[in-house]
């Protein structure tokens, strides 16, 4: 099936956006700098969003649906499971550099306006991680005694802790504070597979 092409102007706003929301944060920018950098009026800019956090949201679903499709050929293959979390956080770094602090400092400090959309995001990705999660421990890669919804539960905790700025003060930038999150979350102490190399 071919997928519609975007319009060239949609497409100048979308980039802006994102180069700016990377570099300043969501919240700062104004719809006015990001028609100027997209070279359009603001007319043409509520033609495709309502507003900001419309333009947000749509950014975020490219993001998720990118994620989404990366994570269906990992789940789709024989791949063992270590084997995916190892690829599960390559794409998690990946998207975390590819935000800047001041965006991921505005993404953990959700504004009201996106914390639906946020939280449905969130319920979508716990359903699909607890599929990944019951198939490794059918197979035995996983202790079958663990309950998925801790899993989770552990996650929400760890990611309360992003919001501590004392700790994150002791990292170069938040990528690398997200990083150890999510590596103590899988290896806890143990050493990570590619130390073992």
């Amino acid at each position: 099936m071919k997928t519609k092409k975007e319009p060239k102007k949609k497409t100048a706003i979308v980039q802006a956006a994102n180069g700016l929301f990377k570099q300043f944060g969501f919240k700062k920018v104004t719809v006015e700098e990001i028609c100027e950098i997209a070279c359009v009026s603001k007319m043409t800019f509520y033609k495709y969003f309502p507003n900001k956090n419309e333009l947000i949201k749509y950014l975020w679903q490219k993001m998720i649906d990118d994620s989404w499709a990366k994570l269906g050929e990992l789940e789709n293959n024989e791949t063992p499971f270590q084997d995916k979390i190892h690829m599960i956080l390559k794409l998690k770094e990946e998207a975390t550099s590819a935000m800047g602090d001041q965006y991921i400092r505005d993404y953990l400090n959700i504004v009201p306006e996106l914390q639906d959309f946020y939280n449905q995001v969130l319920a979508d990705v716990m359903q699909r991680f607890i599929k990944i999660i019951k198939h490794a421990q059918e197979k035995g890669e996983v202790r079958k005694t663990i309950r998925p919804e801790f899993f989770f539960a552990v996650v929400n905790q760890l990611t309360a802790l992003a919001n501590n700025e004392q700790l994150v003060s002791i990292y170069n930038n938040y990528t690398e504070f997200a990083l150890e999150i999510n590596n103590f979350l899988y290896y806890g102490l143990m050493p990570l597979p590619e130390d073992n190399k």
